[in-house]
């Protein structure tokens, strides 16, 4: 064989090689549509935290389908799995097929993108990917027969407390926060001891600490305890369905704030424009106005929210970051002041 000879060989072997490659690539893409041919449907999983399943399964997915039909002729199915924020992101780290995930705080977004499914910053998205909002209320028995109106009544003796547990729901994280941060922020008597006492003496009457804040609000309305920490939102729906409860707004309160993040790891490249779509959705006029509807405060417009009736002022509103944001509120109050100091003691109480 001559040097020419072999040297033709091997390009030849070489051209088959990449041909082959060119080939498997392409087959695993969705076929081009030619002319006049209809676009192919599109699926989009989305994984969301507990209170947001019947606003976006009844409306937000079904007006978002219309619209992207309306747009690009293409048919969209959305599936959805809803439970509570820590079973959510456990369940996309170990290999779930989710697109989108609803977190109900950033805290499970960072979980995320620091185990690499996450790329997309959410905080490029508007509102720095923050879609919906629910202040942190205390439910009531009707007529509130013990007079609770803030979150000291809550601490005084022989008030039992339904409070969702905050190892694995985001509502519940938030829930902590305004047991704490409304002491540690008051005007007058504003403090960490404080604070931390208030904590501590609110937990000390918990009788129940159900994994997600719907499912405490079940257990509150079948006769458990006599009030319920959760979201605004969550109430108010149960209310307006017919539940027999009260809704108390404390003075000073967190205000909950949920975001939407691309869990690029599952997306694939014909995937990105829809689910990108998708996201950008939520912060529609349409969009934000049904979250409305469900008792979500919208974040884009004000006269949004001016519209719902059973909205409460709130005196003193604050957010994470009057608490050093979650890279400081999550270690020393979730962690620190509750489970590492106040979990522990009662747990050692009740051990006795």
């Amino acid at each position: 064989m001559t040097k020419e000879t072999e040297i033709t060989g091997k390009v030849a072997g070489l051209v088959v090689v990449v041909l082959s490659l060119v080939l498997l690539t392409t087959s695993c893409l969705p076929p081009v549509p030619q002319r006049g041919e209809a676009v192919r449907p599109a699926t989009i999983v989305v994984y969301g935290f507990s209170v947001e399943e019947e606003v976006m399964t009844e409306e937000v997915f079904p007006v978002f389908q219309d619209y992207w039909k309306g747009q690009k002729g293409q048919e969209v199915t959305l599936q959805s799995v809803f439970a509570n924020s820590d079973e959510v992101t456990k369940e996309i780290l170990d290999g779930a097929s989710a697109d989108v995930a609803i977190l109900s705080n950033e805290q499970y977004a960072v979980w995320l993108r620091i185990n690499d499914w996450v790329e997309t910053d959410w905080h490029t998205l508007p509102h720095q990917g923050i879609f919906s909002r629910s202040p942190i209320v205390i439910v009531v028995r009707p007529g509130n027969p013990l007079g609770i109106k803030d979150w000291a009544d809550l601490a005084r003796p022989g008030v039992s407390l339904v409070h969702p547990d905050p190892r694995t729901s985001g509502g519940a994280q938030w829930a902590l926060l305004s047991e704490y941060g409304s002491a540690l922020l008051d005007e007058k008597s504003g403090s960490q001891k404080a604070a931390h006492e208030q904590l501590q003496d609110i937990w000390a009457n918990v009788v129940a600490a159900p994994p997600s804040a719907r499912e405490a609000l079940k257990q509150f309305v079948f006769g458990v305890g006599d009030a319920l920490v959760t979201y605004e939102q969550d109430a108010l729906l149960a209310q307006a369905r017919g539940a027999d409860l009260e809704v108390v707004t404390p003075p000073g309160t967190v205000m909950s704030e949920h975001l939407a993040v691309i869990v690029d790891n599952n997306v694939k490249p014909w995937e990105q424009e829809v689910v990108e779509a998708f996201v950008a959705f939520l912060w529609s006029e349409a969009a934000q106005e049904a979250l409305t509807h469900y008792y979500f405060r919208a974040v884009t417009d004000e006269t949004l929210n001016q519209a719902v009736p059973e909205f409460q002022e709130i005196q003193q509103p604050f957010t994470v970051r009057d608490l050093g944001g979650w890279g400081q509120a999550y270690p020393e109050i979730i962690h620190g002041a509750w489970e590492e100091q106040i979990l522990k003691k009662i747990d050692q109480q009740t051990t006795k």
